[in-house]
């Protein structure tokens, strides 16, 4: 069992906490933009929750959901392995719903494209232009589009934290709340 990578994934974790925390804090003042009522602090909390999400999310990272489930998969904890397939087939429901569409402003989206694209805009802003496809996105079908990525956020971010609770029975940790 790779005992590094689940203490980085429990750090990735607490990240996912805070930017829960963020969130529940967010009293910003609503305001109407483009139709869409927002509250700016409450979407810089939502951002607080992509770079964990998006190294969670992203297959090739060393603390990707994937990795962190074959790494579990060798504990001698019963209820780790339990709890890992169980885990895996709720995570695996939120990547077939990344694999729908929504029709916005007569586009069909993929809501991946849509993900893909909001990660990579709140992770590295406007370097390299990595905000691009989003703002296009923003620009072609408005402010919905962001609805869908919050959402897939917070589902991921959830698998996070329940994915953390088996890391820490498997090390042998208490978990956190």
């Amino acid at each position: 069992m790779d005992e590094g990578t689940l203490h980085t994934f429990r750090s990735l974790a607490q990240e996912v906490r805070a930017g829960f925390e963020k969130m529940k804090e967010a009293s910003g003042e609503l305001r109407v933009v483009h139709g869409y009522l927002e509250s700016k602090d409450m979407v810089d909390a939502y951002r607080s929750l992509c770079l964990p999400v998006r190294r969670a999310y992203n297959e090739s990272d060393r603390v990707s959901f994937r990795k962190v489930c074959v790494a579990l998969r060798q504990s001698t904890v019963a209820s780790v392995l339990e709890g890992v397939s169980q885990a895996v087939t709720r995570y695996e429901k939120v990547l077939v719903d990344l694999n729908s569409t929504t029709t916005l402003n007569d586009r069909q989206l993929l809501h991946r494209e849509v993900f893909d694209a909001w990660l990579d805009a709140s992770v590295f802003g406007d370097f390299a232009g990595k905000d691009r496809k989003y703002r296009a996105l923003l620009d072609e079908c408005g402010k919905a589009v962001e609805g869908i990525a919050v959402r897939i956020t917070e589902l991921v971010a959830n698998q996070v934290l329940e994915l953390d609770d088996l890391v820490a029975d498997a090390l042998g940790e208490e978990r956190r709340s």
